[in-house]
């Protein structure tokens, strides 16, 4: 999978390629009405010729060759306006006009260049387009008002404090390098709140990596044992270490063997030691999980995760979208 950068550099070149064909096909129509074009460019590069080796032999000459420059340049500007085209008809095609397509200005990435970098952030994430459209802004806590507590606990303050931590950590993982660890019953928030703080993160500029864990696990046997050759998976298996940000969503559904177990933990362990932050969401209770998965990944979820815990009932069987 190709970073945003590289995505971002691709497009830059062919918008450079793009105004250059551009410029040509100009060229090519200027001097096919107006015959006599070519012969005065020529003649402008004989007096740069010129004008160099006046340079080069104590300026001798060189106010004449000089004179005659802005003559045919002159000249260039009256037939162009002459025969009907703007005078700047043929000057250099830029989309950009601060780094004249370049990416840079003074050293420094220019705007152009980023804009393009979050242009194709997203192109990676594997978010659905229903997803995309999940954000903190749009995150509806009406859903949850006329739900009754449980165990004397309300499923709109739970919201509203899961909405709050998820908001601090959209906004803050990259540099507090925290994990979460998301526990609830189906439909009560657990994949709406990752995919906001998945588009929070976006937004920000950061890159992010979702899938269940049934599909990620599947995948990666698939060539861990030869059954696929599929360059596509190869990336995303180099790619789940790389991400800034990865979402494991319903951990407990895909088929637990000694290999996903083992590749999980290397995920989770290899994560945490570069520093790489990771939401896995799961319908397993914490105790159900030691019983599924090996001692040292729980112990890692308990020492280096945040739990948070979703409440309420399953908002997806009144056809909500939470």
């Amino acid at each position: 999978m190709e970073s945003a950068y590289t995505l971002a550099a691709k497009e830059l070149s062919d918008i450079q390629t793009e105004n250059k064909m551009q410029m040509e096909y100009r060229h090519s129509e200027v001097c096919a009405k107006i015959p006599d074009f070519l012969d005065i460019e020529s003649e402008l590069v004989s007096f740069g010729t010129l004008l160099l080796k006046s340079v080069l032999h104590n300026g001798k000459d060189y106010e004449t060759i000089k004179k005659g420059i802005q003559e045919k340049q002159a000249l260039k500007k009256t037939l162009l306006k002459k025969n009907g085209f703007p005078e700047d008809y043929l000057d250099e095609i830029y989309t950009c006009s601060e780094c004249r397509d370049t990416g840079f200005v003074n050293g420094l990435r220019c705007n152009c260049f980023k804009q393009l970098v979050l242009k194709h952030i997203g192109t990676n994430s594997n978010l659905t387009e229903l997803m995309k459209k999940q954000t903190f802004e749009n995150f509806d806590f009406s859903l949850f008002k006329c739900q009754p507590d449980i165990n004397g606990r309300s499923p709109l303050v739970i919201a509203q404090k899961l909405c709050d931590i998820g908001i601090t950590f959209a906004n803050s993982f990259d540099r507090t390098k925290k994990n979460i660890l998301i526990l609830g019953n189906a439909g009560t928030g657990k994949t709406y709140l990752s995919s906001c703080i998945a588009n929070r993160a976006i937004e920000r500029g950061k890159t992010v990596y979702y899938q269940s864990a049934y599909r990620l696990f599947d995948m990666l046997e698939q060539i861990k044992f030869g059954r696929s050759d599929s360059e596509e998976f190869k990336d995303i298996s180099r790619y789940v270490y790389e991400v800034d940000l990865l979402i494991i969503d319903d951990l407990g559904t895909e088929f637990v063997t000694q290999f996903t177990t083992a590749a999980l933990f290397d995920i989770i362990n290899s994560r945490i030691n570069s520093g790489k932050s990771t939401i896995v969401s799961s319908n397993l209770s914490f105790e159900d999980m030691r019983k599924v998965y090996s001692q040292r990944l729980t112990s890692r979820f308990s020492g280096e995760y945040m739990h948070l815990q979703t409440l309420g009932r399953d908002l997806r069987m009144k056809n909500h979208t939470l």
